[in-house]
């Protein structure tokens, strides 16, 4: 399809990296590639972000830096001559696969990876609640799942939601959570992910608390 492999017009792009929070989605995307890769010896090729919403952001974020990303890249490469598995695991290119409940979002989320060409390649869509989402598409096939920090407003709902995606992955994937910490919870709820009923199916790996412009705090745990 030449639509996909046509290269996005300069004014196009200018006008993406023009939104007033852009630098932020980069900033937060850097520091979560970063908690991930502290999580995990590989980098992730197949990720899942729920509650992606109508401008992606973080996902196309994500899909350059797995792709682009030197540090990232380095570590999707086998050091030693193992099986073709590996080396074929090693060169897949990265998937996000954008998760939503709402038609028109994921509508005008897609329309924008098409615009996108070779950049948004890579970007896969599907229009489902959090707690459905895997009833459409397998969420084991994923190394790290992604949930936006307004999926569920309160801890209950957010405890509620994130078993249900905890249910549908595999052993040893990581979840990843946005959350807040201080005055920054005004804007985004608190997570705790140290409840009696998560840590029975989830190990916290890495939580990081920024004191800088990002706003979201990040929580990354293996699934048990």
């Amino acid at each position: 399809n030449t639509f996909w492999k046509a290269r996005p017009s300069k004014k196009l792009v200018e006008r993406l990296e023009s939104f007033p929070y852009y630098e932020n989605y980069e900033d937060l995307t850097r520091l979560e590639v970063c908690s991930i890769l502290s999580a995990t010896k590989k980098a992730p090729r197949r990720v899942a972000f729920i509650g992606s919403g109508p401008l992606p952001l973080t996902s196309l974020c994500l899909l350059q830096a797995l792709k682009n990303d030197v540090a990232v890249r380095s570590l999707t490469q086998p050091t030693t001559n193992n099986t073709t598995a590996t080396d074929n695991a090693a060169n897949q290119e990265p998937i996000v696969l954008n998760v939503d409940y709402d038609e028109a979002a994921i509508s005008a989320s897609l329309k924008l990876s098409l615009a996108l060409g070779e950049r948004g390649n890579g970007m896969e869509f599907i229009c489902a609640e959090a707690t459905s989402a895997s009833a459409s598409r397998d969420l084991s096939e994923f190394d790290v799942v992604y949930m936006a920090a307004l999926v569920g407003v309160t801890q209950t709902d957010k405890e509620k939601i994130m078993l249900e995606v905890i249910s549908r992955m595999r052993r040893g994937a990581l979840l990843v959570v946005r959350s807040s910490w201080g005055l920054r919870s005004c804007l985004y709820p608190e997570v705790d992910l140290a409840t009696e009923t998560l840590l029975k199916r989830l190990e916290p790996c890495v939580v990081v608390h920024p004191y800088n412009q990002v706003v979201n705090s990040v929580i990354v745990a293996r699934v048990r």
